[in-house]
């Protein structure tokens, strides 16, 4: 297959397990098609300063980017404080921290903080929960045994808090709220939004069931309608007075107008996609040989990320590109057409927004997905 076959999407040439799946990614689920057109939101990262963040969420508010994310890392910027200024400098943008674990911090702090954000945006606030990764393994913070059980408690005390449910407390298996918070304090018109963040489908039915919106993690639009068949299995089970569900996954952005540098940028981070390049995912779109390689060298994906070159050793060069191709939109302007399309199959999977998280020069980025993805959205 040469460069250029390569480049179209979706392919011609099926993917080693298009024959099982049989495209059911073409088919819109039952309920969903008419939920209108996807949202674009942006994910930035989290060394960016305050005065950085607002100046690209003034902008995005602009283009008509729906919210913007702001990166919860450790040793960075703290994820709530730093978005205070965007938050008295815009007025529709929607704003918050993506994700943040009830086992880094006690949900009850987490929904003070939130509440705080929300207060300074006019109730334009929103979250992202999730289990942890990189800031548990940091702190060495243990996950509970139950942990769709400790995640579904977080976000029913996040999300409670702002809806007057905390006037009596919590109680549950893995967090309590021993003491009445009542949050009469609150101002803002409308609380703030609670997302879940999943990448399996016992979470995803869970926060389907009890968050504002489920954050499918880094799904291509191959794959998507089998992880929102779970999520609408959970939605089937929401309470009356629960808000229409929203859908949003996370997906890395590498289109440059130096295509070449969008590929060295993609293949940088590719250690950190498709849950760390688990096998079963990366055979999506390579061959098992070729699967098994990357797995075998998946330290050197690593120190090419600590690095920053972006150069792995001991891999072909255009197999890592095939990874990029799938699992981001990378390339150059050339590839726009194409990066617009999966995002259009995005939307007939079901999704109501699709976040973008955004790297190296995140303000040319920002640009080009203004100037030439919200546009044909819309």
């Amino acid at each position: 297959m040469d460069d250029g076959e390569r480049r179209k999407f979706p392919p011609e040439a099926p993917c080693p397990r298009d024959a099982q799946r049989e495209r059911v990614w073409l088919q819109p689920l039952s309920g969903l098609d008419s939920l209108g057109d996807m949202d674009i939101d942006i994910i930035l990262e989290p060394d960016l300063t305050p005065a950085q963040v607002a100046e690209l969420g003034q902008k995005a508010e602009r283009y008509g980017v729906r919210a913007l994310w702001s990166s919860n890392y450790f040793a960075h910027w703290d994820c709530f404080l730093s978005m205070v200024p965007l938050a008295q400098s815009t007025s529709k943008l929607l704003l918050g921290p993506l994700a943040v674990s009830p086992f880094e911090m006690h949900p009850l702090k987490i929904a003070n903080s939130l509440l705080s954000l929300n207060e300074f945006a006019g109730g334009r606030a929103l979250i992202a929960m999730g289990a942890g990764e990189g800031n548990i393994d940091c702190m060495g913070i243990e996950r509970p045994e139950k942990i769709v059980r400790a995640v579904r408690e977080g976000i029913e005390i996040v999300r409670g808090a702002g809806r007057g449910k905390l006037a009596k407390g919590y109680k549950g298996d893995d967090f309590v709220v021993n003491l009445p918070c009542a949050y009469g304090w609150l101002k803002a018109p409308t609380p703030p939004l609670v997302y879940g963040t999943a990448y399996r489908g016992q979470m995803m039915r869970m926060e389907a069931r009890v968050s504002d919106g489920v954050f499918i993690g880094c799904t291509p639009p191959e794959v998507m309608a089998t992880a929102m068949k779970e999520v609408m299995e959970g939605a089937a089970k929401r309470e009356p007075d629960m808000p229409t569900l929203r859908t949003n996954t996370f997906w890395a952005w590498h289109l440059k107008r130096d295509r070449a540098e969008g590929y060295r940028e993609s293949r940088r981070e590719l250690p950190w996609r498709a849950i760390k390049l688990q096998k079963e995912l990366i055979m999506q779109c390579l061959p098992e040989d070729e699967a098994q390689l990357v797995r075998d060298h998946y330290d050197k994906f690593v120190a090419a990320w600590f690095d920053r070159s972006g150069n792995v050793q001991g891999i072909p060069e255009e197999i890592p590109n095939r990874l990029c191709e799938y699992f981001t939109s990378t390339g150059g302007l050339e590839d726009l057409d194409r990066e617009i399309e999966r995002f259009r199959l995005f939307a007939k999977a079901g999704l109501t927004e699709c976040a973008l998280r955004l790297h190296d020069d995140p303000m040319e980025a920002l640009d080009i997905i203004g100037q030439h993805v919200i546009p044909k959205l819309r």
